[in-house]
Order: C-alpha cells, then structure tokens, then sequence
C-alpha cells in the first residue's frame, strides 16, 4: 500500500499509530493488523441475544412522491438573517456573487485579547428592540445578547413567511393546540455572549429555562422547545431534530435558529466568525395545499458521530444515509445509497446523475462568515437556498467564478430537480498523493502520522477524538429547488382604478415603527413597477398585498388604515403617512390610531357575536366600518379565511428600530450585579 492509503487508513481509524509508522518506515509487514474490536464473549450475556431482523422495506425510488413519515419532505417557507458585512439575505447573496471575503478587524469598543487581529464579525450586537416584543427595561435585560439577535431573526422569520399574525393562531397541532410551533434554538458557547466588562453575576435559580424556552414564551409558540449545542454542527442537528417532530406530528410548524458571538476575549481568535439565521419549516404537503412561498425542500437528513475514530470517513457514510432516506440512489450503489463499506465515499458522478451538482459546507462558507460555530450550518443552508432559488453555483473552493446551474437529465431526457448537500463539517479537503509523500520526506514516518492526525482534529492517540464530544458529531442535508408553481392566468378583470375598493391595514408597535414600516412598503412598492402608474408594469396584485398584511403580520398597538384601488395609490398613501406620520396629520384617506395607552381591548372583542358581526361586515364590503372597529381596537382580521386567497406576495418586513442596551445577564447568569 502506498503513502497516502496508509495515512487514510490510520485517519479512518482501522490502523493503530505503530503501525502506520512502521509500514511508512518500511519495518512492517505488508499487510498491518487492523484494530481490535471488543470480542463478543467478553460482554455480559444478556447483552450477547442477537437482535432481531428488521422487516424488509421498500427499496427507495427517485423520490418523486411526497413521502410520509420518515421520508416527508419538507419546504422552507420562512429564511432570515445577518452575517458580517451583510444586514440582510440580499446583501448575503451579493456577497457570494462578488466572492468577497466578509473579514474585518474588531469592531470599536469590543475588548480583544490580542490586538490588531481580523475576523467576521456583526455590527451593533448590542441593540435591541424591545418594543417589537412589548418589552420594558428589566424584561430586556433579562435577554443576554444571543437571545436578543434571534429573538429579531425569529420574528423577522415569521413575518417573511406570512405567519406572524391570524394565520399563526391558525398552525394547530394534532390534538387542535392552536400556534402549534416548535421551537429550536443553536447557540454558540454561553461565554461568547458576554462582553467581559468585568461584571459579575449571581447564579440563577434552577428553574431559569434554556433560550429555546424562553424564545417559545417571548413568541408565544406552543411546540416543542429545545436548545441544542453540538458545536459547529448546532443548526443543521437542530433542524434534523425539528424534521423528526414535524413528520412526527408534534407540531404544525418548526422555527430552527442560530447565533454565535465573539464578544469575549476568550472566545476570540483570527478568523472567529458571528452571525444570526432563522428558518421556519413546514411539511411540504402542507406548504402547497396553504399556498405558502417555498424557498426550497429539504428531502432528507442525517446525523452522526463518529465515536472513537476519527470523523474523517464519517461523511461519506452521512451523505449515503441521508441519499436513502431522500429515496434517492445514485448509479452503482446499494438500495442504501453508497455507503456499503465503513469508509465509503459518494462518488461524484452518482451525485450528479441524481442531480445533486453542489455541496455547501464549512469551507465553501468560510470567506463570508469565517469559522462561525454554532451559526456555520446556517450560513450554508442560506448558500445554498439561495443557488437554488437563482439557478446560480456561486464561486467557491471547486469553483472559480459563478456559473449558471443546468438542471441535470434522466437517459430518457426528463429534467431533474436541482438538489444540493448542506453539511458541517462537511468532506475533507482534497489532499495529493504527493503531498503525504512529501510529508513524509520532510518530517518523517511518525511526525507525518502525528500531523495527519491533528489535522482531522484527534490527539494521537489510537484514533480517539481529542476535541470536546459536540465537535465530532457531523449532520448532511438533501436540499432541493421548490417545486413549480402553475402560472396564474393573465388578470381579465377590470382596468386598474375601476375595480373594487381593498381595505388596507397595517399595525406596529409604537408610532416610529408604523412610519417606518409604511415608508419601507411604499418605497418597495414603487419599486415593483410602480403599481401600474404611467403605464407601467402593474407590479403585485392589489388583493394580495392586502390579504397579505391583513392575515401575515401580528395586530400590535399603533395602527394605520386606508381604503385604495391601485398599488399606485397605495403606494403614494403610505409615502405619505411616512412623510406626516400621526392622526390626521397623514394625507386624506389616511386613518391610524395609537391604542398604546387604551384601556384594553373593546368590550365586544372575542365575543362569538362579535365575530359574526364583524364577518358579515367583511362579506358585505362594510369597509367604513371595519375601519372604525379596527381603529378602536378590534381584531377585525381574526375572522377571514387565512387560506386559500390571492397569490402570496412577499413583502417588506417591519422596520426594528433597534438601540444599544446594556448587556443582558449572559447565559447562566440573572442579571444581578454583585
């Protein structure tokens, strides 16, 4: 065997350190004794009964169908974020389409342990908007930072989604749990959110719930709730953790989360990484039938650590088992994918021939976010969506420019979806022959196995895993394109401006949010091919946008209302309003309403008559009058029909006016100051 198999073999686990030495000494025999495992006799009898067989299943298919179960698939509908040098997903995509490498120095103000050194880093991680949330001072600073930044990204999620407001009431679970969403949060170590200003603080009482609990309380969510941590892995085990709940029927929707900070100078080192994401997931099935916007299909995944050997093998061994249970099997393998040996490798070639063309990992994501801990998976799983959804494979280690992404073909011509891998940590660098050949000229048989070794993060010791027992564990993804959407016909109706009249609502936390959220509206509106004005493109459908806000957005205190015919001239209402903000001081037809200091709701809200009441007023186009009712705070949207309705339309989210807080308590801690 030559250089490069002996230190593969030594990496993969099934050759012990002396031999690899040996045999790269020329000392050896040729064939080295692999490592022991524990004889069987040596284990307690009851633990020798064999297992039973499994009964035989159906060998998987191309995975056309739907699925059921264990092979559900599953749409993203929902997907937010921010990642250094990037507030938004646009701005993240544009930065993978210029291959810019997101690495700066510190920002002003963060202590370093070292200075002058470089990273990825987030701006203004010390804002929050607690208004958003209905949030006083003390309830803020209950919230360290990594829950203040997901609990933004959460709620932003939501909104771009559509399901922040009567259509989230409307997610039941099972047993009819209403806001039946389960809630999964990864987080990088607690220690990466304190700022190490030199504050103590006072243990917490036991009963102190973890951020995933606190995020399902603060969003009033009604799933299951759990905080993961198995390190740069934390996302994507979180989202295989809400895949399983979601095919198990324990909840109607999943929000899967992650942030990581390096505020502490412990936590800091060149090329540390930070970033926030969130993506809300919902059965495939589901997603069509409720008309929801799918940014793509996650088919499958899976998980694993590798135990004792090194993580090296693991991968081709994940990418086969996540292959199988999409029901997808690449030429030249078993009915279970390629993983019929312990260290098999996907070939590339099967991959294509079932169209998977691009891999998203640590490494292709490593320029734009660095090594980001628990958020690293997020970062990839937003790459890869996002080539998706454009047709684009964006430059990347194996590639040098972007490049259109062709869809592959079937012999017999039929196009196949385009699918992606999304892994962490994802395969191994490639590595030549030539260069374990040189390793070894240079630094000899034994140091050469000790760096390969190292290199694979283990300590040299027979293989064991050196690093903490999250690092090894490793997940992969099955990604795929959304499904088409039929074409809406061509409207026939009438003219623009001589249809009906739609009453337009919209509602924020405080009086700034609401001039904010209207002028950011209006401003995309325009944008759209300003609404049909001057014989332009008409741009969204009039009816969507205001099913849309109506039935996606939470009802919050502050209020706006207006009744309109064009997107043109609702466009120009709330410029307007922007412009003016306030009651009666926006532009004619324009109403609103701050409830903040009102006594409650009004006396007839969550009557059953009330809701027959107000009902009838939709179903006979009463508009004067549910404005009224909405101004004086009724939930005149609770009652309409959260599907089906127009073609969803994707609109702006509401405008967060964050500002810089003092640092919460950090994880483990309740706030007090000694």
């Amino acid at each position: 065997m030559d250089t490069r198999e002996i230190l593969t073999r030594f990496k993969g686990g099934t050759l012990r350190r002396e031999h690899a030495v040996a045999l790269l000494a020329g000392t050896s025999p040729v064939v080295a004794p692999p490592v022991v495992a524990l004889p069987v006799a040596a284990l307690p009898a009851a633990d020798r009964e064999p297992l039973p067989t499994p009964a035989p299943g159906p060998v998987p298919g191309d995975g056309a169908g739907p699925g059921t179960g264990a092979g559900m698939p599953c749409a993203v509908v929902g997907i937010q974020g921010r990642f250094p040098q990037a507030g938004d997903l646009e701005a993240f995509w544009r930065n993978g389409l210029q291959g810019r490498i997101a690495e700066a120095a510190l920002p002003g103000g963060r202590r370093s342990a070292c200075a002058g050194w470089r990273g990825h880093f987030l701006d203004g991680v010390e804002e929050f908007d607690p208004d958003l949330f209905g949030l006083g001072a003390r309830e803020a600073a209950g919230l360290d930072l990594r829950e203040r930044l997901l609990a933004q990204s959460a709620w932003q999620t939501l909104e771009s989604a559509g399901y922040a407001g009567a259509r989230l009431e409307r997610l039941t679970a099972c047993d009819g749990t209403a806001r039946s969403v389960g809630v999964y949060a990864a987080l990088g170590p607690a220690g990466g959110a304190l700022p190490g200003t030199g504050h103590r603080h006072t243990a917490p009482p036991d009963s102190r719930p973890g951020p995933a609990a606190r995020l399902s309380r603060l969003l009033d969510l009604r799933g299951p709730s759990l905080s993961v941590d198995s390190g740069d892995s934390s996302f994507l085990t979180a989202l295989h953790l809400a895949l399983g709940a979601l095919r198990a029927g324990e909840c109607a929707a999943a929000l899967v989360g992650a942030v990581e900070l390096r505020l502490h100078p412990a936590c800091q080192r060149p090329g540390a990484g930070e970033g926030v994401a969130a993506v809300l997931l919902k059965p495939l099935a589901a997603a069509r039938a409720d008309g929801d916007r799918v940014h793509a299909v996650i088919r499958s995944s899976a998980v694993g650590h590798p135990g004792r050997a090194a993580p090296g093998p693991q991968h081709g061994r994940l990418v086969g088992r996540a292959l199988a249970a999409a029901g997808l099997r690449p030429p030249g393998t078993g009915p279970q994918g390629p993983d019929s040996g312990p260290q098999s490798e996907a070939p590339d070639a099967g991959l294509e021939a079932v169209g998977v063309a691009l891999e998203e990992s640590s490494r292709t994501v490593a320029a734009l976010v660095g090594d980001a801990g628990a958020v690293t998976g997020a970062a990839a799983l937003v790459r890869a969506v996002g080539q998706l959804r454009h047709a684009v494979l964006l430059a990347g280690p194996d590639r040098p420019a972007p490049a259109a992404w062709e869809p592959a073909r079937r012999d017999d011509g039929t196009v196949l979806p385009r699918r992606a891998l999304v892994s962490v940590p994802g395969p191994a660098a490639p590595a030549s022959s030539t260069d374990a050949v040189d390793a070894v000229d240079a630094a000899g048989p034994a140091d050469a196995v000790d760096a390969a070794d190292t290199a694979d993060g283990t300590d040299g010791t027979d293989g064991v895993d050196g690093t903490d027992g999250g690092e090894g564990v490793g997940v992969v993804l099955v990604v795929e394109e959304a499904p088409a959407v039929p074409r809406a016909p061509a409207r026939t109706g009438p003219p623009p401006g001589t249809g009906p009249a739609e009453l337009v609502l919209l509602s924020a936390a405080t009086p700034a949010h609401l001039a904010a959220t209207a002028g950011r509206l209006a401003a995309r509106l325009s944008d759209d091919g300003g609404g049909g004005r001057d014989g332009g493109p008409a741009g969204p459908d009039l009816a969507a946008v205001a099913h849309e806000l109506r039935l996606g957005r939470a009802v919050l205190r502050c209020r706006l209302a207006v009744t309109v015919r064009t997107v043109a001239e609702l466009a120009d209402a709330l410029a307007g309003f922007a412009a003016h903000p306030g009651p009666g001081a926006g532009p004619a037809g324009v109403r609103s309403a701050d409830l903040r200091t009102a006594a409650g709701p009004p006396l007839i809200e969550g009557l059953e008559e009330t809701r027959a009441y107000v009902a009838a007023l939709w179903q006979g186009g009463r508009l004067e009058q549910l404005t009224r009712l909405w101004l004086a705070g009724a939930d005149v949207c609770a009652v309409l029909p959260a599907h089906p309705g127009p073609a969803a339309v994707e609109l702006p989210a509401t405008v967060l006016r964050p500002r810089p807080l003092e640092p919460g308590p950090g994880p483990g801690t309740d706030g007090a100051p000694q």
